[in-house]
């Protein structure tokens, strides 16, 4: 390549504005990490599944997988239901996510990251949550929403 090419093409390239979208993809960052607190926020809220109605999507297409999960539970209706007999057995839990990683593609987004903390059950026993984790969100109108949680044991 002639020298006077490739002055050119770097002289081009250094008054080329940012990529298309990356303030954007910065915004959605900003409102995926937000569903994200405002989900562990209603994770450790004891009630009838009524939390988590404010942070998921209500979708037929909904996944949820916990850590000691033996199927796959769809659907926002299954999913409701699921919360409300989950959180009986508990009188307490403590939930946070650590080291999380976010991507936003156009109106999807993935973070992973771990759980970790610990629950009291109504039994009195107590468990400790270090799990590795999956959400997935979708932007619906103004809204990122979770449509997928999947969370696993870390390995020992």
């Amino acid at each position: 390549m002639k020298p006077g090419f490739i002055l050119a093409l770097a002289t081009f390239l250094t008054v080329l504005p940012a990529a298309p979208g990356s303030a954007e993809q910065a915004v959605d960052v900003d409102g995926v990490t937000a569903a994200s607190k405002a989900f562990y926020e209603a994770l450790v809220v004891i009630d009838d599944g009524s939390a988590m109605a404010n942070v998921w999507a209500q979708t037929p297409y909904v996944t949820y997988v916990g850590p000691r999960s033996t199927s796959i539970i769809v659907g926002w209706e299954a999913q409701k239901k699921y919360w409300g007999e989950f959180n009986s057995a508990f009188a307490q839990r403590s939930v946070k996510l650590v080291d999380a990683r976010v991507r936003v593609v156009g109106n999807l987004a993935w973070e992973i990251g771990t759980e970790s903390g610990h629950a009291r059950m109504k039994d009195g026993s107590s468990r400790k949550v270090d799990w590795i984790v999956t959400n997935v969100y979708e932007r619906i109108g103004s809204r990122w929403l979770v449509v997928s949680h999947h969370v696993q044991p870390k390995p020992q």
